[in-house]
């Protein structure tokens, strides 16, 4: 490779000086120790978008008011929850419009029945009315504790499900027998389910950025002391 002229090596320091200043100014603007000034764009630059600081505070903001949301749809589905138990006991409700001060219908709740089942509270108890009962079957096995196989608690779980009952028919002497370690008991609480009309959300949206639901939202603007308390 020829050796570089004077004038070449004058160039390339020139250039190398100007990498590195636009390096060290990058690595400040990131640790936040630019002045405004200093970062705003050169005239007639395309701007960058936001700074890095920038960034920072939205995630923070979006971080606090996404864990405020959280909380106050727990908060608000339970007491939802208790309010259409209620009603569905005193006059048969199952179900209520959410309705925009204005009258416009933007979404439906609807209960969901919880469901009772067969639920096994003594598999030990259970495996050693298996073997006592049905010895010559392999439906069971021995570690430290006798348990029932996977496939065949699946398969009496089923039964007992249909029947509603911690019962099981023999097959072949149609004996019913009361198995044990089994209680039928609720298996799924009651929940409600939240359906949007098609115009819902930007209603809602449109609710929102007009204040209209301001009096709704106090959980997502109160300040700290308030949200903790």
């Amino acid at each position: 490779m020829s050796e570089q002229t004077l004038t070449e090596q004058i160039e390339q320091h020139h250039q190398d000086v100007i990498t590195e200043r636009i390096g060290v100014r990058r690595l400040a603007a990131e640790a936040g120790e630019l002045d405004d000034q200093d970062q705003a764009p050169a005239a007639g630059a395309e701007p960058e978008g936001p700074t890095l600081r920038e960034l920072a505070l939205e995630e923070a903001a979006l971080d606090m008011l996404a864990a405020r949301v959280a909380t106050a749809k727990k908060d608000v589905r339970a007491r939802m929850q208790v309010a259409l138990d209620a009603a569905a006991r005193r006059d048969g409700v199952e179900r209520v419009v959410a309705t925009l001060p204005d009258g416009e219908a933007v979404a439906t709740i609807s209960l969901r029945a919880g469901a009772t089942g067969p639920v096994v509270t003594d598999e030990e108890t259970l495996a050693r009315w298996l073997r006592q009962t049905y010895p010559e079957q392999d439906w069971t096995t021995t570690r430290i504790v006798r348990e029932v196989r996977p496939w065949k608690l699946a398969e009496l779980v089923a039964q007992m499900d249909a029947a509603q009952a911690a019962q099981i028919i023999d097959p072949d002497t149609g004996e019913v027998h009361d198995v044990p370690g089994v209680m039928i008991k609720p298996t799924r609480a009651r929940t409600h389910a939240l359906t949007w009309k098609r115009t819902g959300k930007a209603a809602v949206g449109e609710a929102w950025r007009s204040g209209t639901l301001r009096r709704y939202m106090q959980a997502l603007t109160a300040s700290t002391e308030e949200a903790t308390a």
